[in-house]
């Protein structure tokens, strides 16, 4: 099962994606598009606590990744399980 954890809005010059998270999941989990495609992992959350934004290490193998900018990204409820996330507001 996924769970949505906000949308693309961007892809830095080196190959970063930039999440505008409607939750924040733990750090270190991997972020899948609606098909199950692996797009990489979050490693930091910035912004301001009401609106932040997660960075995505976009996975070295993904083929066109500017395609994903505007799409939802997941993760899966297993994963926030194991790492004891809830997918809350803030940190």
């Amino acid at each position: 099962m996924l769970r949505k954890i906000g949308d693309i809005i961007n892809m830095t010059p080196d190959r970063r994606f930039v999440v505008k998270l409607a939750t924040v999941p733990p750090l270190g989990l991997t972020v899948y598009d609606y098909a199950m495609k692996r797009l990489g992992r979050l490693y930091d959350v910035i912004g301001p606590v009401k609106s932040p934004y997660g960075l995505v290490k976009i996975d070295p193998g993904l083929e066109d990744p500017g395609s994903f900018v505007g799409k939802p990204v997941y993760v899966r409820e297993v994963d926030l399980r194991r790492r004891g996330g809830r997918g809350g507001h803030g940190r």
